[in-house]
């Protein structure tokens, strides 16, 4: 996968509006992404994802 792919996952994550569903589904897609590419980085994806509490209070959008 790319990161092009990964940032459409956290796209579409970012959409459910309950934020303890959306981290559930983020950190979900997190475990299985890890095991595709050693190398993701499961907190950057979480965050693009919107999924704690650093960027929501920051109103910053993190992308791949």
């Amino acid at each position: 996968m790319t990161r092009k792919d990964f940032q459409m996952i956290a796209d579409v994550v970012k959409m459910i509006d309950d934020k303890d569903t959306r981290h559930t589904v983020a950190m979900n897609f997190a475990v299985k992404l890890k095991g595709v590419n050693p190398r993701f980085s499961v907190s950057k994806f979480v965050g693009a994802c919107n999924s704690y509490a650093t960027v929501e209070a920051a109103g910053d959008e993190v992308r791949f």
